[in-house]
């Protein structure tokens, strides 16, 4: 009787073994995030924000609502985004999370980066981790002279059909973390990893916006 037991739960658990086998050879599992770079995108984007903003200056926080839709690395970014914030002294005095389907292009609605930067006072930075903002030609007139400083994470392909260094003329950009376009020799850069930060991005400012590309596609 006993060894009937044993044979039945050695069986049992070889069928389960066999099944679980199976079952990780057949699923597809998504990607897991990239820790490490979501975390360096955050950190830019505050050092950029520290950069602009005076002594206890206001720091307004643009991003994604990710509770109706789960976004870990957007979640990942911000959360870096604060820790540097903090540890170099700046604190948020605000935060805009937009509700966005995660299958459209990420950015800003224009009216509502009109409104931020309309009431935004002097010496005050509005970080967008969701593009640049992106105003109609009425809403740059009726703006006039920009008070706040705008600090946004251009993730994709974005600098190839907006240019961004319009945006920087008109004062709508001050700093900006820009995906580095393709290129054949990218992986092949020394010293750094597949994947990393200095590999597939890039810090824009003033000081270097001569090497910010052109887009491809030409903007209406």
């Amino acid at each position: 009787m006993r060894n009937s037991r044993a044979v039945e739960i050695v069986s049992g658990l070889t069928t389960l073994g066999a099944l679980t086998v199976i079952i990780l050879s057949i699923c597809e599992w998504p990607p897991s995030n990239n820790r490490k770079l979501h975390q360096a995108i955050g950190r830019a984007m505050a050092q950029q924000a520290l950069s602009l903003s005076g002594s206890g200056g206001r720091i307004t926080v643009i991003a994604r609502d990710t509770v109706a839709f789960k976004q870990p690395a957007a979640d990942i970014q911000l959360d870096s985004f604060k820790k540097e914030l903090r540890r170099g002294g700046g604190t948020i005095a605000a935060t805009q999370l937009l509700q966005v389907d995660p299958l459209r292009p990420v950015e800003v609605p224009p009216g509502d980066f009109f409104e931020l930067i309309r009431k935004a006072p002097p010496d005050s930075v509005i970080v967008s981790f969701m593009g640049p903002p992106l105003l109609t030609e009425e809403q740059r007139s009726q703006l006039g002279v920009i008070k706040p400083k705008v600090v946004a994470f251009c993730s994709g392909n974005l600098t190839n059909y907006l240019d961004l260094r319009t945006l920087f003329e008109q004062r709508l950009l001050h700093a900006a973390i820009v995906s580095r376009r393709s290129s054949p020799v990218a992986s092949l850069m020394p010293g750094k990893s597949a994947g990393s930060f200095d590999q597939l991005y890039t810090g824009v400012t003033a000081a270097n916006l001569s090497s910010l590309p052109s887009p491809k596609v030409a903007t209406q």
